[in-house]
């Protein structure tokens, strides 16, 4: 694929819209089904999508792992992350949700030194510092009716899904050069529908209308697109020109909060996601610096 950069950050872009849309399909199936069975569905349409894309081509080579717990280790740390994250969704406002779950690239920075030995300098300690600060505005425990106790669950579940998510990005770091894509991105799928399909039985609700049922089809294919369109961003370009793009789900988070759910955040939780925001663009180009100054050398 030739290198177009416009493209791929087109391309990252959409993605984010796609993933805001399954997540506002998320908080809506929340309202009327079991939040596994929303997990279900969303893993299920990843999975047909991976089957249709990657079967034809790729056969049962997608099965062959040289890492084969690793690859299921990871697969099951994404689904709970989708399980926390779809929760958090039912108490909490799209894009205060998003805003919090941006911390991911701090997280993994704090992983990053355990799990892969990397260092970490006063500077990007510092910006993990005021990242988790911004959380807190977002959040702020113990501060007016925004923080009952349900709110402060939902916060809880979204902080828990963004760690996982960290955990997930460390493992998949780890294995991209073991396994090649595909078998990553097939047991991605298939392990979250395989495992969703085992506790479904148990909480399995019929949707009310055809609207819940139309959600529950799309929510897992918008998933799918979404992470199609990802990979497809870095073909077109490199990995240091699309990922601030990847900031872009706030304002469509922003949107679909107020078109759908008529839910916009209060000024203090807009400061919070500039924070957060900011302390994930400093530690990227900062992280971009170190690696061009590498190069020179």
């Amino acid at each position: 694929m030739e290198t177009n950069p416009l493209r791929g950050i087109f391309c990252m872009m959409g993605a984010m819209l796609l993933i805001s849309v399954q997540e506002a399909l998320a908080k809506y199936l929340g309202e009327f089904l079991p939040v596994a069975q929303v997990v279900w569905a969303r893993y299920l349409g990843h999975l047909v999508l991976m089957i249709v894309f990657l079967w034809p081509r790729h056969g049962a080579k997608l099965l062959k792992s040289e890492q084969l717990f690793t690859q299921i280790g990871r697969s099951l740390i994404l689904l709970i992350d989708t399980v926390l994250f779809f929760f958090g969704l039912t108490m909490l406002g799209l894009a205060e949700a998003t805003a919090i779950f941006f911390t991911v690239p701090l997280l993994v920075l704090l992983i990053s030194v355990p799990l892969l030995g990397e260092r970490v300098g006063i500077a990007s300690i510092v910006a993990i510092a005021v990242g988790f600060l911004g959380t807190l505005i977002i959040v702020r425990p113990g501060m007016n009716d925004l923080n009952s106790a349900q709110t402060g669950i939902g916060a809880l579940c979204i902080f828990g899904s963004a760690c996982c998510a960290a955990i997930y990005n460390v493992t998949t770091r780890k294995l991209s050069g073991n396994d090649p894509l595909p078998v990553t991105l097939f047991y991605t799928a298939m392990v979250g529908a395989i495992t969703a399909s085992l506790f479904v039985p148990f909480v399995w609700q019929m949707p009310s209308s055809l609207l819940v049922w139309a959600a529950l089809l799309c929510i897992g294919l918008f998933g799918g697109m979404a992470h199609s369109l990802i990979i497809i961003s870095h073909k077109y370009a490199l990995a240091t020109t699309v990922a601030p793009f990847m900031y872009s789900q706030i304002f469509w988070a922003l949107a679909l909060g107020w078109l759908l759910f008529a839910d916009l955040p209060d000024l203090p939780a807009y400061l919070g996601g500039v924070i957060v925001i900011g302390s994930g663009l400093y530690l990227f180009c900062h992280d971009y610096s170190r690696v061009r100054t590498v190069h020179k050398s």
